[in-house]
Protein backbone atom coordinates (compact mmCIF):
# COMPACT_ATOMS: atom_id res chain seq x y z
CA UNK A 1 0.00 0.00 0.00
CA UNK A 2 1.37 3.40 -1.00
CA UNK A 3 0.77 5.15 2.34
CA UNK A 4 2.76 2.45 4.17
CA UNK A 5 5.60 2.80 1.66
CA UNK A 6 5.62 6.59 2.10
CA UNK A 7 5.66 6.19 5.87
CA UNK A 8 8.62 3.79 5.67
CA UNK A 9 10.55 6.25 3.46
CA UNK A 10 10.06 9.02 6.03
CA UNK A 11 11.11 6.60 8.78
CA UNK A 12 14.40 6.04 6.97
CA UNK A 13 15.01 9.80 6.88
CA UNK A 14 14.22 9.92 10.59
CA UNK A 15 16.53 6.95 11.30
CA UNK A 16 19.42 8.97 9.84
CA UNK A 17 18.38 12.03 11.88
CA UNK A 18 17.59 14.04 8.77
CA UNK A 19 16.08 17.43 9.66
CA UNK A 20 13.36 16.95 7.02
CA UNK A 21 11.72 14.32 9.24
CA UNK A 22 10.82 16.93 11.88
CA UNK A 23 10.02 19.63 9.28
CA UNK A 24 7.32 17.65 7.43
CA UNK A 25 4.10 19.61 7.05
CA UNK A 26 1.04 17.39 7.56
CA UNK A 27 -0.71 16.40 4.38
CA UNK A 28 -3.83 17.83 2.80
CA UNK A 29 -7.04 16.22 1.65
CA UNK A 30 -7.83 15.11 -1.91
CA UNK A 31 -10.11 18.12 -2.50
CA UNK A 32 -7.31 20.57 -1.73
CA UNK A 33 -4.97 18.66 -4.07
CA UNK A 34 -7.58 18.70 -6.84
CA UNK A 35 -8.23 22.42 -6.30
CA UNK A 36 -4.52 23.23 -6.51
CA UNK A 37 -4.19 21.42 -9.85
CA UNK A 38 -7.52 22.64 -11.22
CA UNK A 39 -9.28 19.28 -11.45
CA UNK A 40 -9.22 15.62 -10.53
CA UNK A 41 -5.91 13.98 -9.68
CA UNK A 42 -4.95 10.30 -9.58
CA UNK A 43 -5.48 8.63 -6.22
CA UNK A 44 -1.73 8.01 -5.80
CA UNK A 45 -1.01 11.73 -6.23
CA UNK A 46 -3.66 12.63 -3.66
CA UNK A 47 -2.17 10.02 -1.32
CA UNK A 48 1.35 11.48 -1.76
CA UNK A 49 0.15 14.97 -0.79
CA UNK A 50 -2.08 13.46 1.90
CA UNK A 51 1.06 12.30 3.69
CA UNK A 52 3.08 15.53 3.38
CA UNK A 53 2.33 19.01 2.15
CA UNK A 54 5.97 20.01 1.84
CA UNK A 55 8.30 21.07 4.63
CA UNK A 56 8.41 23.96 7.08
CA UNK A 57 11.02 26.63 6.55
CA UNK A 58 12.81 28.03 9.58
CA UNK A 59 15.44 30.74 10.09
CA UNK A 60 18.98 29.67 9.13
CA UNK A 61 17.70 26.49 7.51
CA UNK A 62 19.90 25.00 4.80
CA UNK A 63 18.51 23.56 1.58
CA UNK A 64 19.81 20.16 2.64
CA UNK A 65 17.64 20.29 5.79
CA UNK A 66 14.55 19.99 3.57
CA UNK A 67 15.90 17.12 1.44
CA UNK A 68 13.93 13.89 1.69
CA UNK A 69 16.28 12.42 -0.91
CA UNK A 70 19.61 13.99 -1.88
CA UNK A 71 18.95 17.40 -3.40
CA UNK A 72 15.15 16.98 -3.57
CA UNK A 73 12.54 18.16 -1.14
CA UNK A 74 8.90 17.13 -0.99
CA UNK A 75 6.86 19.89 -2.58
CA UNK A 76 3.77 21.40 -1.06
CA UNK A 77 0.72 21.05 -3.27
CA UNK A 78 0.83 24.81 -3.89
CA UNK A 79 4.50 24.69 -4.89
CA UNK A 80 3.87 21.65 -7.09
CA UNK A 81 1.07 23.48 -8.91
CA UNK A 82 3.38 26.48 -9.37
CA UNK A 83 6.15 24.24 -10.79
CA UNK A 84 3.65 22.78 -13.23
CA UNK A 85 2.38 26.21 -14.28
CA UNK A 86 5.88 27.60 -14.78
CA UNK A 87 7.32 24.60 -16.63
CA UNK A 88 4.83 24.58 -19.47
CA UNK A 89 3.70 21.65 -21.57
CA UNK A 90 6.40 21.25 -24.21
CA UNK A 91 7.86 18.08 -22.69
CA UNK A 92 6.61 15.01 -24.59
CA UNK A 93 7.28 12.68 -21.63
CA UNK A 94 5.00 14.72 -19.39
CA UNK A 95 2.03 15.08 -21.67
CA UNK A 96 -0.87 17.05 -20.23
CA UNK A 97 -1.67 15.27 -16.96
CA UNK A 98 1.39 15.47 -14.70
CA UNK A 99 1.97 16.40 -11.09
CA UNK A 100 5.33 17.43 -9.56
CA UNK A 101 6.12 15.58 -6.31
CA UNK A 102 9.74 16.35 -5.36
CA UNK A 103 11.84 19.30 -6.47
CA UNK A 104 15.23 20.97 -6.18
CA UNK A 105 16.14 24.60 -5.71
CA UNK A 106 17.51 24.55 -9.27
CA UNK A 107 14.26 23.55 -10.95
CA UNK A 108 14.72 19.77 -11.34
CA UNK A 109 11.80 17.63 -10.24
CA UNK A 110 10.15 14.23 -10.19
CA UNK A 111 6.60 14.20 -11.55
CA UNK A 112 3.82 11.65 -11.59
CA UNK A 113 2.44 11.33 -15.12
CA UNK A 114 -1.06 10.03 -15.70
CA UNK A 115 -1.87 8.08 -18.84
CA UNK A 116 -5.29 6.94 -19.97
CA UNK A 117 -4.05 3.37 -20.37
CA UNK A 118 -2.74 3.00 -16.80
CA UNK A 119 -4.40 2.76 -13.42
CA UNK A 120 -1.39 4.28 -11.65
CA UNK A 121 0.75 7.20 -12.85
CA UNK A 122 4.40 6.56 -13.68
CA UNK A 123 7.21 8.88 -12.59
CA UNK A 124 9.42 10.99 -14.83
CA UNK A 125 12.67 12.70 -13.83
CA UNK A 126 13.00 16.23 -15.21
CA UNK A 127 16.41 17.87 -15.07
CA UNK A 128 16.69 21.39 -16.42
CA UNK A 129 18.93 21.46 -19.48
CA UNK A 130 18.65 17.70 -20.10
CA UNK A 131 16.07 15.44 -21.68
CA UNK A 132 13.44 14.18 -19.28
CA UNK A 133 13.49 10.44 -18.70
CA UNK A 134 11.17 7.80 -17.34
CA UNK A 135 12.33 6.94 -13.81
CA UNK A 136 9.78 4.65 -12.11
CA UNK A 137 6.72 2.66 -13.12
CA UNK A 138 4.62 4.15 -10.30
CA UNK A 139 4.82 6.45 -7.30
CA UNK A 140 4.98 3.41 -5.05
CA UNK A 141 7.90 2.01 -7.05
CA UNK A 142 9.71 5.35 -6.64
CA UNK A 143 9.04 5.52 -2.91
CA UNK A 144 10.13 1.90 -2.41
CA UNK A 145 13.32 2.49 -4.41
CA UNK A 146 14.17 5.58 -2.35
CA UNK A 147 13.50 3.70 0.90
CA UNK A 148 15.73 0.87 -0.31
CA UNK A 149 18.43 3.39 -1.30
CA UNK A 150 18.50 4.54 2.34
CA UNK A 151 18.67 0.97 3.60
CA UNK A 152 21.41 -0.13 1.19
CA UNK A 153 23.58 2.96 1.60
CA UNK A 154 22.98 4.47 -1.85
CA UNK A 155 21.63 7.45 0.15
CA UNK A 156 23.89 8.29 3.08
CA UNK A 157 24.98 11.10 5.36
CA UNK A 158 28.31 12.46 4.14
CA UNK A 159 31.19 13.51 6.41
CA UNK A 160 29.98 17.14 6.24
CA UNK A 161 26.54 16.08 7.55
CA UNK A 162 24.66 16.51 4.27
CA UNK A 163 22.49 13.89 2.63
CA UNK A 164 24.42 12.44 -0.29
CA UNK A 165 24.10 9.58 -2.79
CA UNK A 166 26.06 7.16 -4.87
CA UNK A 167 24.86 8.89 -8.03
CA UNK A 168 26.04 6.11 -10.33
CA UNK A 169 23.86 3.51 -8.58
CA UNK A 170 20.93 5.92 -8.30
CA UNK A 171 20.96 6.77 -12.01
CA UNK A 172 21.64 3.18 -13.02
CA UNK A 173 18.52 2.09 -11.15
CA UNK A 174 16.38 4.74 -12.81
CA UNK A 175 17.68 4.09 -16.29
CA UNK A 176 17.41 0.31 -16.09
CA UNK A 177 21.13 -0.36 -16.12
CA UNK A 178 21.04 -1.31 -12.46
CA UNK A 179 23.67 -3.69 -11.18
CA UNK A 180 22.32 -6.73 -9.34
CA UNK A 181 24.17 -5.78 -6.16
CA UNK A 182 21.76 -2.97 -5.22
Amino acid sequence: MLSESIESLWQEAERLNRPVASLRVPGVGPDEVANAFGGPVPGDVAEWFGWSNGVQWQPNQKQDDAALIPGYEPLSVQDAAAVKASYGSEDPLLGERWFPLLGTGGGDFYAAVEEDSSTSPHVVSVMIGEDSRPAYGSIEEMVTAFRDFYRSGVFFVAADGTLDADDDLWIATETGSRPDSV
